[in-house]
């Protein structure tokens, strides 16, 4: 009995699961964390890049017009940075429905940026953008636990015919409002808990390892976008013209250049000053989190200390009634065992007194016939 009670009580405590902390909150299905999500929509941004430049590549080099050539060049130069602004938001869920948007935006104006292009080369361009949506599809429903994505769908190219992009992709239109229809249709109450996230330093990590990789080509684009429209305009001949002033510009430039070691200086000291307060704060960030985890270890702690002090009561009570009615049961056989051995001890001393008297009787006939 006390081993069974012994083996319940340590059962019972390693049951006792300690509380969770608002860290550990899951977003959507209770299999996909926000690091897990960020790292998957961190991951789209450098193939989706990639894919997108493809693209704009591949319809340039097949079209073989140099109008073309400067329309996909264009292109690209504007849905790389914007698809790379939009999947390294901090929020990963915002920057999923914001790249899922870009790409229907994107679907949608092709036709109008390839206005030449061969039907084959314009529906090649728009399966492969259909391709990086299904991507985009396939992360919603493991966000949302749901495999019918189909309302969401509609929604956000319900809201890219509503916006589309008529200028640079800088000035497109904000998501916010297609974030919050896109999850409550998606009944993605949960996802709201990913709002308001912080990069931390592998976000920055490896937003400056993908720009390291991308900047330089898109640079090159916009040089390239420069030079195209430079020798098509029509002042490339009065900015010649000007090219003698800009000679006693450049002489005036070599004065000022005299200065340069004071501008260096000064400019060295404000990023030192600046590096030191990035250093500051991240310090006090690191702190913060430190004393956050270490004050939910405490409560852990203390919740746990709490329920094995319960359980040990609880477990004591029980111990303690069992051994109160073990030996009220023990007394109790007792008595009856004492009643039966007093009784056979008075059987025994009445049978000693009777055959006593027998004796004596016996004995006093045998007197009696010797005198």
């Amino acid at each position: 009995m006390f081993v069974g009670v012994l083996m319940a009580l340590l059962s019972a405590c390693a049951t006792v699961s300690p509380p969770t902390s608002a860290l550990g909150e899951r977003v959507g299905r209770s299999d996909l964390d926000v690091s897990a999500l960020r790292i998957r929509v961190r991951d789209l941004a450098r193939r989706f890049s990639g894919l997108l430049e493809a693209a704009a590549d591949d319809i340039a080099a097949k079209a073989g017009t140099p109008e073309m050539s400067r329309r996909m060049l264009a292109f690209k130069a504007d849905a790389v940075p914007a698809m790379q602004g939009a999947l390294y938001q901090p929020d990963p869920v915002a920057a999923l429905v914001e790249a899922w948007a870009l790409l229907a935006q994107l679907q949608a104006t092709l036709p109008n940026r390839a206005v030449s292009a061969s039907p084959e080369l314009l529906a090649e361009a728009q399966r492969s953008l259909a391709d990086m949506e299904s991507q985009v599809e396939a992360l919603w429903r493991e966000v949302t636990g749901k495999e019918d994505v189909s309302a969401a769908r509609e929604r956000v190219h319900a809201w890219a015919a509503e916006h589309p992009l008529t200028g640079p992709l800088v000035a497109r239109e904000s998501t916010v409002p297609l974030l919050a229809s896109v999850t409550a249709a998606s009944g993605g109450g949960l996802l709201k808990r990913a709002a308001g996230l912080l990069e931390d330093t592998r976000d920055i990590t490896a937003r400056v390892d993908l720009y390291a990789a991308s900047l330089p080509r898109q640079a090159r684009w916009q040089a390239e976008l420069v030079a195209a429209d430079a020798m098509n305009a029509p002042a490339l001949q009065s900015a010649l013209a000007e090219l003698a002033r800009t000679v006693d510009i450049l002489d005036r430039v070599a004065g000022v250049a005299a200065n340069t070691p004071a501008l260096v200086a000064r400019e060295r000291a404000a990023v030192l000053e600046a590096l030191g307060r990035e250093r500051q704060s991240l310090q006090d960030f690191i702190s913060g989190e430190r004393q956050a985890v270490m004050a939910g270890v405490g409560q852990e702690r203390a919740a746990v200390v709490d329920a094995l002090r319960a359980e040990r009561v609880a477990t004591l009570q029980q111990v303690d009634g069992l051994a109160r009615g073990w030996v009220d049961h023990a007394f109790d056989r007792a008595g009856h065992l004492v009643d039966r051995v007093f009784l056979w001890l008075l059987g025994l001393l009445g049978l000693g007194l009777v055959g006593g008297l027998i004796l004596v009787v016996l004995l006093a006939r045998a007197w009696r016939r010797a005198t």
